[in-house]
């Protein structure tokens, strides 16, 4: 066949726009059953598989859509010889562990820390998998995955309003009764999915070609609506970096769209005057209140301990340790009981302030990094066994992710997932050193949003890195971004978008 002669489209390239738009309403699809099959006290068996299954069919889509196979068997050596050194280290570590410590031990233990290696590991796999379809399809997935994305926002907006009116919300803050949530079971996980989608959602609300600007308005109220009620601190940062940031970029990059402004401000405005009303900020005011309560009764536990130990005649050392016994087992009995009180309270520095000693996030960085101390050489550098950070049926698993993936997969696995989101921020620099006018647009800027929202999510919380529903919307984001700056004909582009928005490319 000539170099001139075009060659034909497989059935994988004909609809890789349906398979992009199926995947992406599949995942609320997936959280809205795994949300009723825990609440009918049902194991996410069903779920996990279909995920599972679905990154197998996709990655083997992508390996045989993309022209440059080699990358594909790169990355499945590099995570097949990082998966067999990982297990290794688990395994030496469980070769000294003691029946009777505590630990989750036996294949089940491996079999559950490889199903959670997997979720890691499907980061890169889908992400390459993306940019593989959005090579084939260039701006027809573009525009699939503009408006799967729309789908999605609405579909979650449509199942919490239900939530709310038939009674099954369970909330964000299920304790407190505060903040919509619905049919989804993790609530870091659903803040980092909306705080990413909604971005992306209100962005081509406003490039979209429009007389009337209600539609911007209705999609703008949406985005920032679900986010308000939503009550994570988190999400009402999403919902001021969305305003502010795209405000910033219709003044610097398409002053054509200066009216869609107002609708920005309006909104933003709006929920930043009711943010007293608002189920983060009753949260904040619970959680004050509750912390002043534990904050009694430990300093009652301290001055309780400190006369025992002065009418028993303690002094020093003895005197302090037996002064906060009774406050650390309270509140820290997992790990004194594991690693002793004394090396529990070098690590919080003797504390008795509630915000040390009743925070789960400091419990759970504490015992996870003792046992790191614990570990050996290969544990450092390859990670722990998730099982391990159950103790006693209390789950120690870290809540930020980056903390996490260094605890579960050493520095290896943090230098391998830094190298690779760092390659992404390395071509937003190096495209906005390039040529910030070409590059620097409304979709740069609605997915900018959206990639700092997922990273700031993994910084803070353990909802993005290692959640699944969570991940996916990352990879989506990552290989779009690959497409705009590597992929994407911008006088092309410009015709489809400005001229005929659903109009597919012509071949």
């Amino acid at each position: 066949m000539g170099k001139g002669t075009l060659q034909p489209k497989t059935f994988l390239e004909e609809h890789i726009p349906q398979i992009l738009a199926g995947l992406i309403l599949l995942q609320p699809v997936m959280d809205i059953i795994s949300f009723w099959q825990s609440e009918m006290g049902m194991e996410n068996t069903l779920t996990l598989v279909l995920r599972f299954a679905i990154l197998a069919a996709v990655a083997a889509a992508g390996f045989v859509l993309s022209d440059r196979k080699r990358v594909y068997a790169a990355l499945g050596v590099i995570l097949l010889v990082f998966a067999a050194c990982h297990i290794a280290a688990i395994l030496q570590v469980d070769a000294m562990t003691l029946p009777g410590d505590g630990e989750v031990v036996g294949f089940s233990a491996i079999l559950l820390d490889t199903a959670n290696l997997v979720r890691v590991a499907q980061i890169p796999i889908f992400t390459l998998c993306f940019i593989t379809f959005l090579k084939k399809s260039g701006e027809r997935g573009y525009q699939t995955i503009q408006k799967s994305l729309l789908a999605v926002v609405l579909l979650i907006g449509a199942v919490e309003l239900i939530s709310v009116i038939t009674g099954t919300n369970p909330y964000t803050y299920a304790n407190k009764s505060l903040g919509i949530l619905g049919w989804f079971a993790t609530t870091n996980a659903q803040s980092a999915v909306l705080s990413m989608t909604v971005p992306i959602v209100v962005m081509g609300a406003i490039q979209k070609e429009t007389k009337h600007v209600f539609y911007q308005f209705a999609i703008c109220a949406l985005g920032f609506g679900i986010l308000y009620f939503l009550g994570t601190r988190l999400s009402f940062a999403a919902l001021l970096a969305t305003a502010a940031g795209l405000t910033f970029t219709i003044l610097v990059a398409d002053r054509s769209k200066k009216r869609s402004i107002f609708a920005l401000l309006i909104c933003a405005t709006i929920c930043v005057g009711c943010f007293k009303w608002s189920p983060m900020y009753q949260n904040r005011l619970r959680v004050a209140e509750n912390a002043d309560i534990k904050q009694t009764l430990i300093d009652l536990m301290v001055e309780s301990d400190s006369t025992w130990a002065e009418d028993h005649g303690l002094e020093g050392e003895a005197y302090r340790l037996h002064s906060i016994s009774g406050a650390y087992s309270y509140y820290l009995g997992g790990l004194v009981e594991k690693y002793g009180l004394q090396r529990v309270a070098d690590a919080y520095g003797y504390s008795t302030e509630v915000s040390d000693i009743a925070s789960a996030r400091l419990e759970k960085k504490n015992f996870c990094g003792m046992m790191m101390e614990d570990s050996p050489m290969m544990s450092h550098l390859f990670g722990l066994e998730l099982g391990d950070m159950t103790y006693l049926d209390e789950n120690y698993d870290l809540e930020n992710d980056f903390h996490g993936i260094y605890m579960l997969y050493g520095w290896a696995g943090l230098l391998l997932l830094g190298a690779f989101l760092l390659y992404f921020i390395g071509l937003i620099l190096w495209a906005l050193m390039k040529n910030a006018k070409r590059y620097y647009t409304l979709a740069a800027g609605g997915y900018g949003i959206a990639l700092l929202m997922g990273l700031m999510h993994a910084y803070a919380t353990a909802g993005v890195l290692r959640r699944p529903n969570a991940s996916v919307y990352l990879s989506i984001i990552l290989a779009v971004i690959y497409f705009l700056i590597m992929i994407r004909n911008y006088d092309n582009s410009q015709k489809i978008e400005k001229v005929c928005p659903d109009k597919k490319e012509k071949g």
